[in-house]
């Protein structure tokens, strides 16, 4: 799924989260040399432009260098409530800004759900 284009994403459960990142870090980390990260996010954050092109850059490379981000559907829902949110104020450069974060992840993520 880690080909260079693609962001693969594994969303675990959030009871799950700790365990199930800790073991694939050590399993695709460890035995396949794949970096493992993960991107927490939520809605009180306060996010500048230059913070979305941060997120932007970060999922950009993860694509590139075949790594693996380990999330919770929760911070993917936070982060589309923000990209409304911004929506509806008078801040175009993060509304913008988040929506190629959202683009990317819709054209370019593979999604793997890990529910054990």
């Amino acid at each position: 799924l880690a080909d260079g284009q693609a962001l693969v994403r594994v969303m675990v459960l959030n009871s799950l989260y700790t365990t199930n990142s800790q073991q694939l870090i050590f399993k695709l980390g460890g035995m396949l040399a794949h970096r493992v990260f993960s991107l927490p996010f939520r809605r009180d954050i306060r996010l500048t432009c230059a913070g979305a092109t941060q997120i932007l850059c970060f999922l950009k490379t993860c694509c590139r260098r075949r790594d693996v981000l380990v999330t919770v559907r929760e911070h993917f829902l936070s982060l589309l409530l923000k990209f409304e949110e911004y929506c509806c104020r008078p801040d175009v450069p993060v509304a913008r800004g988040l929506n190629l974060v959202l683009s990317l992840v819709r054209h370019h993520a593979r999604d793997i759900l890990d529910e054990a």
